[in-house]
C-alpha cells in the first residue's frame, strides 16, 4: 500500500507541477497571445493562398494541400516561439480564467499596438496632409504647385523666384475654359480655334 501511496504522489506532482515548469520555460499567458496572433496571420496566409475559399468548396486535393500548408506554417510559428505543440495545448488546456483574461488583454495590446504602427506607416506615406496640384509639365503649359485664390500664377523661368518675393518675376496669364487667353486680341483668339 506505501508503494502505490508514493506512486500517486509522485505523479500527482508532476502533473501539478508542469504548468509551473512551462511557465518557467518561458510559455505565459501573454505569450500565448502572442503566439495564437502570429499563428492566426500564418492560417490566414495560407487562406488567401488558397482563395479564401471554405472547404466544402475546394476539391479533395486542394482540401488536402491546404491542411497541410496550414500545419506546416503552424509549426513554423511554434518553432518561432521556441514551444512545441503538445507544451502550447497542454498549457492553453490548464490556464486558469485569469491567465485567459491575461491573455486577451495581451491580445488587446498586441492589436492596438499594430494598428498604431499602421496608422503611423500610413501617416508617413501620406506625407505633411497637403495636396499639390500639378497643372502642366512643360515650357508651354507651366506647372504652379502653390497659390492663394483670385492671386495671378506665376512662373520661375530661371530658377531665381524665392517663396518670399515675386517681385521682378514673369506673370504668366492662364486662359478661361471657353479658350480665350486673357490679353489676346478677339482675332487672335479666333485664328487659334
Amino acid at each position: 500500500m506505501t508503494t502505490r501511496l508514493s506512486l500517486m504522489l509522485a505523479a500527482s506532482s508532476l502533473v501539478l507541477a508542469t504548468p509551473a515548469l512551462a511557465e518557467e520555460e518561458g510559455l505565459t499567458p501573454e505569450k500565448v497571445a502572442a503566439i495564437q496572433r502570429d499563428e492566426a496571420a500564418a492560417q490566414a496566409k495560407v487562406n488567401e493562398e488558397f482563395g479564401n475559399r471554405k472547404p466544402s468548396e475546394m476539391s479533395n486535393a486542394e482540401r488536402g494541400q491546404s491542411i497541410r500548408a496550414q500545419q506546416k506554417e503552424s509549426a513554423k510559428v511554434m518553432e518561432k516561439h521556441g514551444v512545441s505543440a503538445k507544451e502550447f495545448a497542454t498549457f492553453t488546456a490548464r490556464m486558469t480564467p485569469e491567465d485567459n483574461q491575461r491573455a486577451a488583454n495581451e491580445a488587446k495590446r498586441l492589436e492596438d499596438k499594430a494598428k498604431a504602427e499602421k496608422e503611423a506607416e500610413a501617416k508617413k506615406r501620406k506625407g505633411d496632409g497637403e495636396v499639390h496640384i500639378q497643372q502642366g509639365f512643360s515650357d508651354s503649359d507651366p506647372v504652379e504647385l502653390e497659390s492663394a485664390d483670385g492671386a495671378e500664377p506665376s512662373v520661375d523661368v530661371d530658377g531665381s523666384l524665392d517663396s518670399s518675393s515675386t517681385a521682378g518675376a514673369p506673370v504668366v496669364e492662364i486662359g478661361d475654359t471657353a479658350g480665350t487667353a486673357k490679353g489676346m486680341s478677339r482675332k487672335a483668339s479666333k485664328r487659334r480655334r
